[in-house]
This record gives C-alpha cells, sequence and structure tokens, in this order.
C-alpha cells in the first residue's frame, strides 16, 4: 500500500487492508550444529541421517492441552513458557550448505508476541534468554542439543517485519481466520487476486487459499493474468 501512488485506492479498498488483523505470534530460529540431534524416542545414536531427520519434526505439540497452554501465554502478552516448535533440517538433503558433519537446523517457533509485555525483542539478553530456553525444550527430546549449537540467527516479529515487510511478522500476510479466508481474502469484493490498481494482482500467502497451501495462490493468480493479457 505504501509504495502505489496517493490516492490510487479506493477508501474502502484502503480501509479493509490497512485494517485487516496482522497480528503475529511466530519466530524463526535458524540454527548451526556439530552434529545431528539424537532424538530419545528413537534411541538411536548415530551421525548419519535417519528417518527421524527427514521432513518436519514436531516438538512441545503432544497435546491440545500443550498447545493451548503455549497460545495463552501469547494471548497474555509473554513468550510461551513451552513453545510449539516446528523443526526441519535441510542439510540432509543438501549437502552443500554445511560443512561434512555439520548441519543446519530450521525452528519455527509459535507464541512469540510482537510486542510482549515482560520484555523487549532489541534487548540482547531478553532475545538470547528466549533462545536458550527453546534449546532447553528441544533438549527434553533429543538430550544434548543445546550443547551442540555453535550459532544462531533468531528473526522475531519486528525482525520479520522489518527484514522481508511482513506486517506485524504475520508470515500469511493476514489472519487466516474463517472471516479472512475465501471470498474474505485479503477483504470483501477483492478475492479475485486483482487489485484497484490496473495490473497489479495479488499473488503470496494475502491472496486466496492463503498460507500453507504452498504455492497456490501464485498459480491461481498466474492463470488470471494469462486471461487478461490474452485479451489485450
Amino acid at each position: 500500500m505504501e509504495l502505489a501512488p496517493n490516492n490510487v485506492f479506493p477508501d474502502d479498498y484502503f480501509r479493509a487492508i490497512k485494517h485487516s488483523d496482522y497480528s503475529s505470534a511466530t519466530t524463526k530460529i535458524n540454527v548451526a550444529v556439530d552434529r545431528l540431534p539424537q532424538f530419545q524416542c528413537c534411541k538411536s545414536n548415530h551421525s548419519h541421517a535417519g528417518p527421524e531427520h527427514v521432513g518436519t519434526i514436531h516438538i512441545g505439540s503432544e497435546s491440545m492441552e500443550d498447545i493451548h497452554s503455549a497460545s495463552h501465554d501469547a494471548v497474555n502478552g509473554i513468550p510461551s513458557r513451552r513453545p510449539v516448535i516446528e523443526m526441519t533440517i535441510p542439510s540432509i538433503l543438501d549437502k552443500t550448505i554445511s560443512p561434512p558433519g555439520m548441519h543446519v537446523i530450521n525452528l519455527f517457533v509459535q507464541y512469540t508476541p510482537y510486542k510482549p509485555m515482560d520484555g523487549d525483542w532489541q534487548d540482547h539478553d531478553y532475545r538470547e534468554s528466549f533462545a536458550q530456553k527453546c534449546f532447553t525444550l528441544i533438549d527434553e527430546y533429543a538430550p544434548g542439543f543445546s550443547t551442540s549449537v555453535i550459532g544462531y540467527d533468531m528473526l522475531t516479529p519486528p525482525d520479520l517485519e522489518r527484514e522481508f515487510g511482513l506486517t506485524g511478522g504475520n508470515i500469511f500476510h493476514g489472519a487466516m481466520g474463517l472471516d479472512s479466508l475465501f471470498l474474505m481474502r485479503p477483504a470483501k469484493g477483492w478475492s479475485n487476486y486483482k487489485t484497484p490498481l490496473k495490473g497489479l494482482y495479488l499473488c503470496g500467502s494475502g491472496a486466496h487459499p492463503g498460507g500453507g497451501v504452498m504455492g497456490a495462490p501464485g498459480r491461481n493468480a498466474a492463470h488470471l493474468v494469462l486471461q487478461d493479457v490474452r485479451k489485450i
């Protein structure tokens, strides 16, 4: 919206987009480790990757009660004391992104409010404390994980907003509630990937069907663009 000329959007469209729910509670931690995590549930201890290292590994979400407790913390303005974490290890499949024997691990951490009430994401000690909390939680599932960490980079909601232009740090470009999906995404009357600005189309998570359905918004928008081009 800020990149477009002034007054190019109708008032109702501008208000709908401006006042959409962009609240987010997602933090991304990219971790470098000197060995693979060894998960207790697999009862294995080897340096080579096993099937447990491939795909997405869910941590801290054994029950709905666990997830509710984590979300409750965020609703009350504090980063979850026991966050829900999704772990992937891309270096298992792409050997070029890490030295031999070492690995890159991505942590998708949920329930970290944009403006925590008990601290500030700009505070180094506060950030470090939360990162260590995540590593300690992983230790419960893969003992010794914390000691394998040789470096990490953390992107909190404000970081995601600043680095990637994600309003509120929302990776889905807006809430994924029932009132903002299907014909309501991104706003009522504008669910066809077009915008009031001719030639400008929406093709990301802010368009139907939203984030999580990889590539679908872009594919749908591309089909519409091709249809419009053929009419010229």
